[in-house]
């Protein structure tokens, strides 16, 4: 029990540093002019979005799952968790969605998706760790 509650905690910090770093990331390589870093590196967004953030999603999901259903956890407050999640999830498609953008069109719009992103990221993030942490129900 206390090593998958560990790989679930280390899959989750994973995966949430990943979403909390690839908006920025698309934000970064999306900006005109730029010569910098993102621009010399096109495939290095999409490899942290396929090569950590969405192995390290599919890990803290599915030691959470065998989580709660090993200790019969079924509390309105994990619903409410869950909602959350399905949020950060969302938002982990959408990351995908406006990498594949990216590498077809550099748009000054979507910097602001990828603002509006981390905005929702933060918020679902936040408030997963604090139904995590206070369990209000």
């Amino acid at each position: 029990m206390p090593l998958l509650k560990l790989l679930h905690f280390m899959a989750l910090i994973g995966w949430c540093g990943a979403l909390l770093y690839l908006p920025a990331m698309i934000a970064a390589s999306a900006r005109s002019g730029d010569d910098g870093f993102y621009r010399d590196h096109p495939q290095l967004t999409r490899t942290v979005f396929n090569l950590l953030a969405t192995p390290a999603a599919l890990l803290a999901i599915g030691s959470g799952t065998a989580l709660f259903l090993r200790e019969s956890i079924f509390a309105p407050w994990l619903i409410v968790k869950l909602t959350t999640v399905a949020a950060m999830v969302l938002c982990h498609a959408l990351c995908g969605v406006l990498i594949l953008r990216r590498e077809r069109i550099a748009e000054a719009a979507l910097r602001r998706d990828c603002l509006l992103i981390g905005l929702l990221l933060s918020v679902s993030i936040g408030a997963t760790l604090w139904l995590v942490l206070a369990k209000p129900f």
